[in-house]
């Protein structure tokens, strides 16, 4: 699980809501937002909150290669079978 109180986790919150110490620039929050989901389909995660974070931590180049995130939840394909000449 995540642990919402790390400092990295805090830092990941006021970026996806865009806010600055003068208040919420929405510009920044949308920049933020496009660049997280640029990245997380080139990982070839479904954007989402939590799979931004895990590219946003570099928790995601931790998961296997058939490893997808579905709602908190890591689910990972069997491999492929090899056809079979008969």
């Amino acid at each position: 699980m995540i642990d919402k109180n790390s400092e990295q986790y805090l830092k990941f919150e006021e970026l996806w809501e865009g806010k600055t110490p003068k208040g919420v620039n929405i510009n920044k929050k949308n920049s933020f937002r496009s660049r997280m989901k640029n990245s997380c389909h080139q990982e070839g995660l479904e954007f989402s909150k939590l799979n931004s974070f895990l590219v946003y931590s570099g928790l995601s180049k931790k998961l296997d290669d058939d490893t997808i995130i579905k709602n908190d939840i890591k689910v990972s394909n069997p491999p492929r079978r090899h056809l079979r000449n008969f």
